[in-house]
């Protein structure tokens, strides 16, 4: 298996979001329904696991650093 090299927000056909490392280069990971006490994860591969273990988690993305459950695309598949 190819290690994941993107995870997205996806509208209409257009990138408008992309799943970043914060500043400690970890990747912040939210159960559904929480905005608070991120999974802190390394690498995009982790945060695909626990997107597709958890319905209704979100990833923070860039721009603006907001949580994304909805519309995220791994690798450009739908999750």
């Amino acid at each position: 298996m190819m290690p994941v090299e993107r995870i997205e927000r996806i509208i209409n056909g257009a990138v408008v979001q992309r799943a970043e490392p914060a500043p400690n280069g970890l990747y912040a990971c939210l159960p559904s329904g929480a905005n608070m006490r991120p999974v802190l994860l390394s690498t995009l591969d982790e945060v695909a696991d626990y997107l597709r273990a958890n319905p209704g988690s979100g990833v923070r993305m860039n721009p603006g650093w907001s949580k994304i459950s909805k519309r995220v695309f791994i690798d450009g598949l739908p999750r």
